[in-house]
C-alpha cells in the first residue's frame, strides 16, 4: 500500500466514520422523540421506552450503512474533484479502476464486519425490543399454537421454560388423510430430556374415525414420546428480524421437516446475508457519480444518497422480498437481485468513467 492509497483511505473512513456516527445519533434521538413514543402501551414507563430505542439502535444503524457508504465516497471523491487533486491523480498515470480498487476493498471489508454485527448484535437486540414492547417475558409465552412433527399440532395456554411446565396443553393428532384423530388435554405438563417426553397431568384423551368420537378416556398421570423441542414453541413465535442466522437455519429445517412453511424465515436468511453488502454496491454507484457530478456540493450528494437509498429500499424490501414472501420469486433472487443490479449499474458507469 503507497501514500496515496493511505490518503485515500485515511479521508474516506473519516468520511465514512463521521456519517455514520451522525447518522446514528441523529436517528436514536428521532426515535427517542417520535410518535411511535407515545404509542406504547400504557405502564411502560420512559427509562424502558429508552431501552426500547436504544436496543432497536443496532437495527437502525444498519439501515444506515448504505446511505453512509455513499455520503463518505460523494463527499471524499467529490471534493478531490473540485480541488482538482483527481485530475493531478489521473495526471499521474493511476487509472480510474486503480483508484478506486482500496476503497472497494475496504468497503468490502467494512460489510463483513457489519454483516457479524447484523447477526451478532442487531438481531438479538431487536428481539429484546420486542420483549420489551409487547410485555413479553424472554422464558415464557401464553397462548401459543405450534405445529410439530409428524402433523401434530399444540396449544398451550401458558409455557415457562424456567420451570419446565406447561399450564393447560391440547395435542391434536391427525391421520394421513389428514381427518382429526386424536385430542390430548392437560390441565398441566412438564417435560424431560432423557428419555424426551411429555409429562401429562390431569387430562383426557379422545379418539375419532372419520370425524366421529369412537372413545374417551381421563387420565391423572400419562406419558407420551416428545420430539418437539419446548423452547421452540415460543420461538415459533419470535420475529424472523430477530432471529440470527443460525436461528433462521434451524427454524427452516424444522419447519420442513414438520411440512410447515418455511418461505418468510428463508426471505430472511437471504436477506441477513445480503443487506449489510448493500453499501459495497452503493459505493459502486457513487464513486462515478461523485467523479461526473462532484462540483455540484456535498448536499447534492446527500439528496442523491437518499434517493438511491430509497430506490434500493423500495426495490429490494418493498417488491422483491414481498414477492418472495407470495412465492412468486425464489429468495436468493429477490434477496441478492437489488445488490446485483446495482452492482451491474455501478460496474457500467466506473466502466465510462473518463480515464
Amino acid at each position: 500500500m503507497n501514500i496515496l492509497d493511505r490518503y485515500l483511505l485515511r479521508e474516506y473512513l473519516k468520511a465514512f466514520m463521521v456519517a455514520l456516527l451522525f447518522l446514528s445519533v441523529l436517528i436514536v434521538l428521532v426515535r427517542l422523540l417520535d410518535y411511535d413514543i407515545k404509542k406504547f402501551e400504557d405502564g411502560i414507563d420512559y427509562v424502558t421506552a429508552i431501552k426500547i430505542v436504544l436496543y432497536q439502535a443496532p437495527r437502525r444503524i444498519m439501515e444506515m450503512v448504505p446511505i453512509t457508504g455513499f455520503i463518505a465516497v460523494f463527499f471524499v471523491l467529490g471534493r478531490m474533484v473540485r480541488s482538482n487533486e483527481w485530475t493531478a491523480m489521473k495526471a499521474g498515470g493511476l487509472s480510474v479502476y486503480r483508484l478506486l480498487a482500496p476503497i472497494l476493498i475496504v468497503t468490502l471489508f467494512v460489510c463483513m464486519l457489519f454483516a457479524i454485527f447484523y447477526d451478532r448484535v442487531a438481531s438479538p437486540a431487536f428481539h429484546h425490543a420486542h420483549l420489551l414492547q409487547n410485555k413479553v417475558p424472554s422464558r415464557r409465552g401464553r397462548n401459543i399454537l405450534f405445529k410439530g412433527k409428524d402433523g401434530r399440532i399444540f396449544f398451550s395456554r401458558r409455557i415457562d421454560l424456567e420451570s419446565r411446565s406447561i399450564h393447560q396443553l391440547t395435542i391434536y393428532e391427525y391421520d394421513e388423510n389428514e381427518q382429526l384423530s386424536r385430542v390430548t388435554f392437560a390441565k398441566s405438563a412438564t417435560w424431560t430430556r432423557h428419555p424426551a417426553q411429555w409429562e401429562l397431568a390431569d387430562g383426557y384423551v379422545r379418539e375419532f374415525e372419520t370425524g366421529k368420537e369412537v372413545s374417551y378416556e381421563t387420565f391423572t398421570a400419562r406419558q407420551l414420546e416428545r420430539h418437539e423441542e419446548p423452547a421452540r414453541f415460543i420461538g415459533s413465535d419470535k420475529d424472523p428480524r430477530a432471529m440470527t442466522i443460525a436461528e433462521l437455519r434451524e427454524q427452516i429445517a424444522y419447519k420442513q421437516a414438520a411440512g410447515q412453511i418455511s418461505r418468510k424465515e428463508q426471505v430472511k436468511l437471504y436477506h441477513k446475508t445480503a443487506y449489510p453488502f448493500a453499501a459495497v454496491v452503493v459505493v459502486m454507484l457513487g464513486a462515478p457519480i461523485a467523479i461526473r457530478f462532484g462540483r455540484t456540493g456535498f448536499f447534492a450528494g446527500l439528496v442523491i444518497a437518499f434517493f438511491l437509498s430509497f430506490l434500493y429500499w423500495a426495490l429490494s424490501f418493498a417488491t422483491l422480498e414481498g414477492l418472495s414472501v407470495n412465492g412468486k420469486l425464489h429468495p436468493f433472487a429477490a434477496c441478492w437481485g437489488a445488490n446485483i443490479l446495482y452492482a451491474t449499474v455501478g460496474s457500467i458507469l466506473i466502466w465510462r468513467t473518463p480515464k
